[in-house]
């Protein structure tokens, strides 16, 4: 016998609601405040003719990019499932954040080939002062933004929200950085220091570039929930006292949405109303602490020797570097 259920209540949809009314302001919010940015110091790089101040607006310039594809795709996962899509279409944020750890990249390759071109043939700057002011007001402006982004990403559970406040908050150390190597080059009055600079930012992009597409495309691939709240659940197959053990717990994450499997075994001499009482009192536990999970109970006779125990997560699936070593 399986039951399954979302836990659905019409006060859980309210709240639902919220949260993606919530999430597509913060991610306009988001928009508005990437333009600015960027118009600061595409302002500052013009004035200057500096090219880590380039390098720091490309960056910028991929903030835009993702803003939009991050409203787009906000909008996307809010839409209910359907025939085509019976799990929902939760899953476009991931894809929102593949698309920008993808944009990080050329960003950086674009900031590689200014200042190796720079480096080559080196140029004086103009109006320092004036450029490091905009940049820096710039970096004001996007600290704020991480601070949001960071607040309602985890408050609304949006893996898109987070994924360009941890963008946003690279460019705010970029930034930082810039500012102090051009001061340098104002100071010495070394040239090539600039290019130099743009090196390094653009080496810091690629690092954070390559972590954004590694996170999420493993968040694409179904990774697990995490240790925590697979924690809540099995504490609640382990408090009932008709659950004499479980097996096969395998959940997994489609952006904002939860899914958990579960065999959970019983008497085999209760009715099946009485086991659908048990899993309907695990649910209901399990639901009042972690939103939007679909779960599925399948419940099993208890069987000596056979079905008589429970076994957990890690003691049925390698741990990574197990699974290294069995795959080598």
């Amino acid at each position: 016998m399986t039951t399954q259920t979302s836990g659905g209540s019409t006060k859980a949809e309210h709240r639902a609601q919220r949260k993606r009314a919530a999430r597509a302001r913060a991610a306009r919010i988001s928009l508005v405040g990437a333009a600015a940015v960027v118009a600061l110091k595409l302002v500052a790089w013009r004035t200057t003719g500096s090219v880590s101040f380039l390098s720091d607006a490309a960056e910028s310039l991929v903030n835009v990019a993702s803003a939009i594809t991050l409203i787009v795709a906000v909008r996307l996962s809010s839409r209910p499932a359907d025939f085509d899509h019976r799990y929902g279409h939760q899953k476009a944020e991931l894809l929102s954040s593949v698309f920008e750890g993808a944009m990080i990249l050329v960003a950086a390759g674009a900031i590689l080939w200014s200042a190796g071109q720079r480096l080559i043939r080196p140029e004086p700057l103009e109006q320092v002062g004036l450029g490091m002011l905009l940049i820096g007001v710039a970096a004001a402006l996007n600290a704020l933004l991480v601070a949001y982004l960071l607040r309602e990403g985890r408050r609304h559970a949006s893996p898109g929200l987070i994924a360009n406040a941890r963008h946003l908050r690279t460019d705010v150390w970029t930034s930082v950085g810039v500012v102090l190597g051009v001061g340098l080059v104002a100071f010495t009055g070394w040239e090539r220091l600039d290019p130099l600079v743009a090196i390094i930012v653009a080496a810091n992009i690629v690092r954070e570039g390559v972590k954004v597409l590694t996170t999420n495309m493993s968040r694409l691939l179904d990774e697990r929930l995490p240790e925590a709240e697979e924690r809540v659940i099995m504490d609640a197959l382990e408090a009932h006292p008709a659950v004499l053990g479980y097996h096969r717990l395998r959940t997994r994450a489609a952006g904002r949405a939860r899914f958990a499997e579960v065999d959970l075994f019983v008497d085999p001499e209760i009715s099946v109303r009485e086991a659908h009482e048990v899993a309907a009192a695990i649910e209901e536990r399990v639901h009042g602490q972690l939103d939007e999970l679909t779960t599925t109970l399948h419940v099993e006779p208890y069987v000596e020797g056979v079905r008589d125990g429970s076994r957990r997560p890690r003691d049925e699936y390698p741990e990574p570097e197990r699974a290294s070593e069995t795959d080598s």
